[in-house]
């Protein structure tokens, strides 16, 4: 029988469950090693590669050239950072990785995957993404990172930046990274957007307006005086 996925399924809501469980231990395992950082690294070391064996098995299973299997969608370029981030105990990526991990949030919810949990491909997917969810949180709670205004702008800076540049690479490779140069073809909440290209201003609204909010708990933290590195 295929296996197909269907979402908000049983399948799609177990896997979800486990998901957000196996996050939740992860961070919790935190607090009983020293090693903190070391830890971080062991997990983004086994992410990294299970990314890389997803695009092998795309490339080989779905035929997927290697123009489609660029990690330039924002959910593989914050996978990315998530991973040098836990690796290099970086707070200055810390802050597009918290500002963009709604964007992971949202995939979980709605995730754009054709087979279902019996396929690599899907299953790395919801790794990946719970990942940067783990990340987020295990930056927060264990190198005690904290978002700041100065990375709430330069994390929208370089979503425009990154977008701009994708406009063009997109224009080369005829794809569609970011939904730059053309709505989604699948049905997506950009089709209430309006066309293109009015429907990227709005989707840069509803990132100003989402990130404000998951900078406004933190908004008198003007710098952040945590331990260093070397502690862990």
């Amino acid at each position: 029988m295929e296996d197909k996925f269907v979402l908000f399924s049983n399948q799609h809501f177990i896997t979800m469950g486990i998901g957000f469980f196996s996050c939740i231990l992860l961070v919790f395992l935190g607090f009983f090693t020293e090693k903190k950082a070391a830890f971080a690294k062991i997990i983004a070391i086994i992410v990294l590669g299970v990314k890389i064996a997803e695009l092998s098995f795309r490339h080989y299973y779905y035929r997927e050239t290697v123009a489609q299997l660029l990690p330039l969608h924002l959910c593989p370029i914050v996978i990315i950072l998530s991973i040098f981030m836990m690796f290099f105990h970086s707070e200055v990526l810390f802050q597009p990785v918290y500002f963009w991990s709604i964007g992971a949030f949202f995939a979980i919810l709605m995730p754009d995957i054709r087979d279902g949990m019996s396929n690599f491909a899907s299953q790395s997917f919801f790794i990946t993404h719970f990942f940067i969810l783990f990340s987020t949180v295990y930056a927060f709670v264990h190198f005690r990172f904290r978002p700041t205004k100065s990375g709430f702008i330069y994390s929208f800076l370089m979503l425009v930046i990154l977008a701009f540049i994708m406009y063009f690479i997109n224009n080369r490779l005829g794809t569609n990274y970011l939904y730059v140069n053309h709505p989604p073809v699948t049905k997506s909440l950009v089709d209430f957007m309006g066309p293109w290209p009015y429907y990227i201003f709005s989707l840069a609204g509803i990132d100003i307006a989402i990130s404000f909010f998951m900078y406004l708990p933190f908004r008198r933290n003007k710098k952040s005086k945590y331990g260093s590195w070397r502690s862990y």
